[in-house]
Order: C-alpha cells, then sequence, then structure tokens
C-alpha cells in the first residue's frame, strides 16, 4: 500500500461511484484530494466572449463548495489551487512525497494534452500517474468492435450496443478520507480571483432563482424525475430532465443513472433515457475516434467544400437576440442568463445560425460552450457537428 496518493478531481465531482477516487483511498494511508482551477479556461476567445462564462464559472465554483463539505464530512478535505494543473498537481505531489496521482482520464485534444504534460513532469520526480476511463457506460477495451471501426452512425452503434451492454454496478462512497497531518487547503477563488468581473453575472443574480442541481442533490433530481408521470411529446429525456448537467461535471457517473433507469418499470420514458445515454457514449466515441476533427468547420466527415460565413457583426446579432427571428432572440437572452436550454431550443437556435444565417457553426459551438452548465466537449461540439451536416449520422 502507499503512503501517500495525490487525487486529482477533474469532470469527476462526486464520492458516489467513484472508481478512481475509491482505489485512491484503498490503495494509500493518506490521500490529497485536489481541484485545480485553470485560468486558461477563463480567457476571453477571439471573438470576445469567454471559454467559461462567468455564470457558468459560478456554477462551478459553487459545485466544488458543495464537494468540499462532502469530502470533510469523510474526515477530508479539498485542497484548492489556481494555475496550470500539470504544474500544480506535481509540485503538490513532490511536497508531500506521493507515491502516485489518481486522477480520471479525459478524451478532448486540450485536457489529453495537460495528462501527458503532467505525466511528463511527474516522471522526472519518479512519480506514477493513474488514469481512470469513468465517463461513459462502458470502457474503450469493452466495446464490441475497435475505436477505428466505429459505426458512422448512431443507428448502428445502438444496434450493435444492446446486445453487448454488460454495465458494472456501481461503486460506494470512500468510507473515510484521511489527509497527512499538515496540509493547506487553500482559499476558494472568486470570480476576481478568476480574472472575472461580477458585474457580468450580477443582473443575473437579482431576476433568476438558484434552482441548479449540484453534486449534493444529484441523486434526489434523478430520483425525483424518474419518479415522474410520462415526458411531454418533443422532451428530450438527458437535456431536458436535467441529467445532462448531472453528468457534465460528473455529479453522477452515467452507470449509477444506467442502473437507476433499468430499476424503473418498462415504459417510453425509460427507453428514451436508455437511447439518450447511449448517444452520449456514441459522442464521445466519436471524439475518441476523430479527435481534432471535430471542432474544426469540415467536422468528423471533412467535408471541405461547405462555406460558412465569417461575418462577426451578423454572429453578435445571434447572440445578443437581435435577429430577424423573435423566438429565437428569447432563446439566446435565455441562454446567456440561465445558462441552460432545453434541447429543442438548443437545435432551433443552433439551425438558425448555421443554416439560415449560415455563419460559422464553430463560432456557435464556442458560445454553447462558454454558457452552456451542462457543456461537455463531445456532446457539445457533436450536437453542432450534425446540425451543421458534417457530423456523424
Amino acid at each position: 500500500m502507499a503512503q501517500r496518493i495525490v487525487y486529482w478531481f477533474r469532470n469527476d465531482l462526486r464520492l458516489l461511484d467513484n472508481e478512481a477516487l475509491l482505489t485512491a483511498c484503498n490503495s494509500s494511508e493518506e490521500i490529497l484530494p485536489v481541484f485545480v482551477f485553470d485560468p486558461r479556461q477563463y480567457e476571453k476567445t477571439r471573438l470576445g466572449f469567454r471559454r467559461t462564462s462567468a455564470l457558468r464559472a459560478q456554477h462551478l465554483i459553487e459545485c466544488v463548495v458543495d464537494l468540499q463539505n462532502k469530502l470533510r464530512r469523510k474526515g477530508g478535505d479539498l485542497l484548492l489551487r489556481i494555475g496550470e494543473p500539470e504544474k500544480i498537481i506535481a509540485q503538490i505531489a513532490e511536497d508531500f512525497e506521493a507515491s502516485y496521482v489518481y486522477s480520471t482520464k479525459e478524451i478532448a485534444p486540450e485536457e489529453t494534452r495537460i495528462e501527458s504534460s503532467l505525466s511528463k513532469n511527474l516522471k522526472l520526480l519518479n512519480i506514477d500517474i493513474k488514469l481512470f476511463w469513468t465517463d461513459t457506460l462502458v470502457h474503450a477495451a469493452e466495446l464490441p468492435f475497435p475505436i477505428s471501426k466505429l459505426p458512422s452512425s448512431f443507428a448502428e452503434f445502438a444496434g450493435k450496443m444492446r446486445g453487448n451492454l454488460s454495465i458494472k454496478n456501481a461503486l460506494p462512497e470512500p468510507e473515510q478520507i484521511t489527509l497527512p497531518a499538515e496540509y493547506e487547503a487553500g482559499e476558494l477563488p472568486s470570480l476576481k480571483d478568476l480574472q472575472i468581473d461580477p458585474e457580468e453575472i450580477a443582473f443575473v443574480n437579482e431576476t433568476i432563482p438558484d434552482s441548479q442541481v449540484t453534486p449534493s442533490n444529484a441523486v434526489d433530481v434523478l430520483s425525483k424525475y424518474l419518479e415522474t408521470a410520462s415526458d411531454p411529446a418533443g422532451f428530450h429525456a438527458l437535456i431536458d430532465s436535467g441529467i445532462s448537467q448531472l453528468l457534465s461535471l460528473g455529479y453522477l457517473s452515467p452507470r449509477y443513472v444506467y442502473h437507476a433507469v433499468l430499476s424503473t418499470p418498462e415504459s417510453e420514458k425509460r427507453q428514451n433515457l436508455l437511447r439518450d445515454l447511449l448517444e452520449r457514449d456514441y459522442f464521445h466515441w466519436t471524439l475518441l475516434r476523430f479527435g481534432p476533427r471535430i471542432f474544426k468547420p469540415s467536422g468528423v466527415k471533412h467535408l471541405f467544400e461547405k462555406r460558412w460565413s465569417n461575418d462577426n457583426t451578423v454572429f453578435e446579432t445571434w447572440i445578443n437576440g437581435e435577429t430577424d427571428d423573435t423566438a429565437v432572440n428569447a432563446i439566446m437572452k435565455k441562454l446567456k442568463t440561465e445558462g441552460n436550454l432545453p434541447a429543442s431550443e438548443r437545435q432551433k437556435s443552433a439551425e438558425y445560425l448555421a443554416n439560415t444565417l449560415d455563419i460559422n457553426w464553430t463560432w456557435g459551438a464556442m458560445y454553447f460552450e462558454s454558457n452552456l452548465k451542462d457543456y461537455e466537449p463531445s456532446v457539445t461540439w457533436g450536437k453542432w457537428n450534425k446540425v451543421a451536416g458534417v457530423g456523424q449520422d
């Protein structure tokens, strides 16, 4: 058993069914849970808005507080830092003479570059890193085909998966979190600490009630939804129920949600949820298969013949809700103030930008990335690929 392990929280803000965290706790005498706020995530894009909006940043801060409180109830704490994770995690591991760094595996190019940089920094210190795949229903090695043979349509993917689904049961929370005798937890950052002007969301706090889901109420949110009557027509089970937000920052694991859904009686709602969970997985595998192509105008299909306008003035009318379409305008204003939209409204506003205004669809995806509380690279960019006609079917 190792003396000490640094656990790096990323998009897995949970204790329940966190294989990486539980393994770290069971494999060491002491554990150092860490969350790093990376300033690069809050910088302005070339289009003028932040990569992560002030509203979404504030939401993350609140969720990290929630996680910290859960860890404290287990006897532990959460070390909070601001900076580049690849440097900070390595420094903490060195300072505390850790044997390992444990964390979850990401698949987007930027996140994997950070993993690679951290691994290199740790090798210089003779410290190993272990990354756990926890963000899909099954591990990549358990798919009934190699990633290079990923079906070109979700329908084909779902057909292959339905006969090959063997989802492991959810794991329990760690019984106890044991930290070193001396450590510095650090201060929770404010928006100002992240170089964000709090006034960017001041008007929101006066008008929008705080009804967000958090790591603490995630199980209740899921349970209450599963207990409700059937969904209305046009309802997207994962997004419109709020479950997509539970999954995006890892308040719940996909396999926990899967087994909770599976325990309900056979119904259309159950089938829709299982379908949406499979579709989420498909977007993840698409990102793993095609990598950076999903973020380019030509998309995963490499359709170079299609050209979009890069007219920033027209794009600004879409962002600010000043187009000729009043319904789209209302949707965009809601996105800015609430950080969330029903699936049908996401589709409508995306189609309007890409197919009516003919504006570069990647700009729209970047704006959704900035604002959506349930943002996931694979899902958000995958759906925009489909809207633009350059994605998987």
